[in-house]
């Protein structure tokens, strides 16, 4: 009965520690989320050069790198604390060394860096009877391993263009989750450029996400 007591006692005080440590995230909006048990590390989607388009379409793009990456398999660091990082070391977005790399990845302890950059040509041509806008997103990717200290995946002037079908987008099915922005012929340049940045960032970064897997 004694050591039964203990037990419970023990059971109890283990219980009320646990209670009173801080869940990782709970209370800064700037701290790395805990890694959950079935992913494959931490990754940050940062730092992206991006070449014209509009402070929308930029969003987007950041909130698909970060998609793709976590359909790699990656838990991924939180946007602003990837930006906040890079900045108080005064490196380079257009050209990142490998040095500049490994140490923004081990501050943020992520296993990959997916950087790259990201250039939009928007246009209004006549077609038929009306105007029609096209925007189009050359991206260039690069997936940069911490503890090698090298790029171990590339894909460069790779293109999507904010027209293109439907039905020739499996692609883009394969890698994100959230539906491409819809667009109107003659509409306004933003959603195009959205839709763009989408097409683009998933035909470039669509063949390491299947090796991820």
């Amino acid at each position: 009965m004694k050591s039964q007591s203990w037990k419970r006692i023990a059971l109890l005080a283990t219980i009320a520690v646990a209670c009173t440590l801080p869940l990782v995230g709970a209370s800064d909006s700037h701290a790395v989320a805990a890694k959950p048990d079935d992913v494959k590390g931490m990754a940050v989607a940062y730092p992206w050069t991006l070449v014209k388009g509009k402070d929308t379409p930029r969003r987007t793009a950041y909130a698909t790198v970060d998609e793709i990456t976590r359909k790699a398999g990656y838990a991924t660091v939180p946007h602003d604390l990837a930006v906040k990082t890079w900045n108080s070391m005064g490196a380079s977005s257009r050209r990142p060394t490998n040095a500049a790399l490994s140490k923004f990845g081990k501050k943020l302890k992520a296993s990959v860096v997916v950087h790259g950059s990201i250039a939009w040509h928007t246009r209004s041509i006549w077609v038929g009877s009306g105007p029609k806008t096209i925007s189009t997103a050359t991206v260039s990717a690069y997936v940069f391993d911490v503890r090698a200290g090298k790029v171990i995946y590339k894909k460069t002037g790779v293109t999507g263009r904010s027209d293109e079908k439907e039905n020739t987008l499996k692609i883009v099915a394969d890698v994100l989750v959230t539906p491409l922005v819809s667009v109107v012929s003659g509409g306004p340049a933003t959603p195009h450029e959205q839709r763009a940045a989408q097409i683009a960032l998933s035909r470039a970064l669509h063949e390491w996400v299947v090796k991820s897997k």
